[in-house]
Formats: C-alpha cells, sequence, structure tokens
C-alpha cells in the first residue's frame, strides 16, 4: 500500500528559517531604502538564499511583501493591549503605537504594498483574502479595547466608527502625508467617541 499524499513540512524546518530570514531582510530593506529601493535579488542576498527561492516561493516582489505585511500585522496583534481603564486612555495609546508603526520607513511601505495588492486582489482570491487578515487583525485588537470597556460600563461606539473615525484618518494621514496625526489626536478620538 503506498502513501501518494504530499510530503509533511515540518514547522520550523528548513521552510520556516528560510521564510523568516526573507522577511527580516524585506524588513531591513525596507528600511534601508523604502519600497522601491530594492529588488528579488537584493532580498536572496540579504536573506543568504538563491533568488530563485524568492520567485519560486513568492512568485513576486509584491505577494512578498504583501506576505511581509499580514505577518507584521499578526506580531502587533500579540502586542499586549493598552488597558488603562479607560477607553478614551486605551485608544489613545493604540492609536499613538499604531501612528508610530506607521511613520516608520517599514510599516508605511507595507501598507503601500496592500494598497498595491488591493488593486490586483479583483483577479486573486488568495490576495484579497491576505489583504482582508490585514485589517481583520486590526479590527480584532479594537474589538477586544471595545469589550473591555462594556465590561466596564463604560459607553462605547462601535467597531465600525473606530474604524471610520480613527483609524482611517490615521492610515489617511500617513499615505498621504496629511497634517501630524499625534497633534489632532485628542480630537480624533473625541470625534470617535462622541454620541
Amino acid at each position: 500500500m503506498s502513501d501518494t499524499s504530499p510530503p509533511r513540512r515540518r514547522p520550523g524546518g528548513r521552510t520556516a528559517r528560510v521564510g523568516a530570514a526573507v522577511h527580516e531582510a524585506v524588513r531591513t530593506l525596507l528600511e534601508e531604502r523604502g519600497r522601491d529601493g530594492f529588488t528579488g535579488r537584493d532580498v536572496a542576498e540579504r536573506a543568504g538564499v538563491n533568488e530563485a527561492t524568492i520567485y519560486r516561493r513568492w512568485g513576486t516582489l509584491d505577494n512578498l511583501l504583501l506576505d511581509v505585511a499580514v505577518a507584521v500585522a499578526r506580531l502587533n496583534q500579540e502586542q499586549p493591549l493598552p488597558d488603562t481603564g479607560s477607553l478614551r486612555h486605551d485608544l489613545r495609546r493604540w492609536a499613538e503605537r499604531m501612528n508610530a508603526e506607521l511613520a516608520a520607513p517599514e510599516g508605511l511601505s507595507l501598507v503601500y504594498a496592500a494598497v498595491a495588492a488591493r488593486a490586483d486582489a479583483a483577479a486573486d482570491a488568495d490576495r484579497a483574502q491576505r489583504i482582508t487578515d490585514i485589517a481583520a487583525a486590526r479590527a480584532e485588537l479594537i474589538e477586544q479595547m471595545l469589550d473591555r470597556a462594556r465590561a466596564r460600563g463604560e459607553h462605547t461606539p462601535d467597531l465600525s466608527r473606530v474604524l471610520d473615525r480613527l483609524v482611517a484618518p490615521l492610515y489617511l494621514r500617513a499615505i498621504f502625508g496629511y497634517g501630524q496625526p499625534e497633534h489632532d489626536l485628542d480630537d480624533i478620538i473625541d470625534n470617535t467617541l462622541a454620541e
């Protein structure tokens, strides 16, 4: 009796090590050079892998950037949420952290990668799902803060309101370089929490 199932990959094996090295190389190159300052060959050299590995596994540099963006969103999701005892202060601290992430060269480059991938996502269900995963990771964190505030008896807006009035302005300002969100953060949060 022969087993025709595909070979199983071991978690933490060579595939995981290569993926981690490539992701780290991308993040470092984004920080050093920005989104348009490197190629797949640069990533391969920095990660210590063959360039063919990059294109065999991810297909394009844009797919690789999207993969890194999803991984970073998951890492951010694992950071402890602010827990000040007040929704206003929790949102303020979370927004400060998000603003700092977006202000970093790596953060903004990954946002651009996700936006670019979004334009192509209609033809690729997998890419569309990965972009949804990034947004869902942010939304899940916000929902946890809202649930905690509800449990304390605080008046809380719904998730869509927080996304529209807090998250969207932070992304808009980061992408287009419009204003300095940290100066207006209290106003943005007041607008988010207004009844």
